[in-house]
């Protein structure tokens, strides 16, 4: 009997799996030859980022025990690109692209737009990034907007951005982190 239940509850954990977004391999597969493409053909006058970015992302995503997260910082004047290239290397990796419920965008002058609350920011920045994590240690962190970020808050992540193995039991190492 008990072998019975156990089968039923494996083919509708596996049947949930497929039309619901979560954190295996059939919704988080980074795909290479997609960002490759991508970013050859819909990114123009940045091939020198585009070789970059390619081999950073595909180092981290093919590395099944990363030594830290993957942390990029994309610089330019308005229009380059920076927030596309976010966009297509989210929709290499997750089978919902920007919409999947593991990429995560902060802009500044939206959820951080009071300076005074720096505080309340770090604590809630601190907290929803390891809330993420723990629900997929695969989760992609978008800043859009550092240059309008009050000043320290990142500070506030940095220990999520380094070498550790686990912090308070959650490790980081697999995550992306996105600074535009």
């Amino acid at each position: 009997m008990a072998a019975g239940l156990t089968g039923i509850l494996v083919k509708y954990r596996n049947i949930f799996y497929r039309f619901h977004e979560c954190c295996r391999p059939e919704w988080i597969s980074f795909n290479k030859t997609r960002l490759k493409t991508d970013l050859e053909s819909k990114l123009f006058g940045q091939h020198i980022a585009s070789r970059i970015i390619l081999k950073a992302v595909s180092g981290f995503m093919y590395n099944d025990n990363p030594r830290k997260p993957l942390v990029l910082s994309l610089h330019g004047w308005t229009g380059t690109g920076k927030t596309f290239v976010s966009k297509l290397i989210a929709d290499s990796i997750y089978a919902e692209g920007m919409q999947s419920s593991f990429v995560h965008v902060f802009t500044s002058t939206l959820h951080f737009p009071h300076s005074e609350h720096i505080a309340t920011y770090k604590s809630q920045l601190q907290q929803w990034v390891r809330g993420k994590v723990i629900n997929c240690e695969r989760s992609m962190f978008i800043f859009d907007e550092m240059d309008k970020m009050p000043p320290g808050l990142i500070d506030s992540i940095k220990q999520y951005l380094d070498y550790h193995v686990k912090l308070d039991g959650v490790s980081y190492r697999k995550s992306i982190f996105i600074f535009l």
